[in-house]
């Protein structure tokens, strides 16, 4: 029952940290792609310093998640790399 709920609750949490850490990075390089085509070294830079953190700590929720998911749902590694 505990492991029912552990997987019910991992799933969206994976989930949702993934979209945010992919829009994170949508963001992030569109700004980039923005300022290098002006010419705005700030706005290149500046986005890192705003959106890293955020980008950094959504990274590594969702790792984690994905980590302790693999125990949850018991996957298999196939042996081919």
């Amino acid at each position: 029952m505990p492991a029912d709920l552990a997987r019910r609750i991992t799933m969206p949490l994976f989930k949702c940290g993934l979209a945010i850490l992919l829009l994170l990075g949508i963001i992030v390089v569109g700004a980039q792609a923005i300022g290098v085509l002006t010419g705005n070294a700030a706005l290149v830079s500046g986005v890192v310093d705003g959106l890293g953190k955020a980008m950094t700590i959504a990274a590594g929720v969702t790792g984690l998640l994905g980590f302790a998911m693999s125990y949850l749902f018991k996957w298999q590694q196939t042996g081919e790399d």
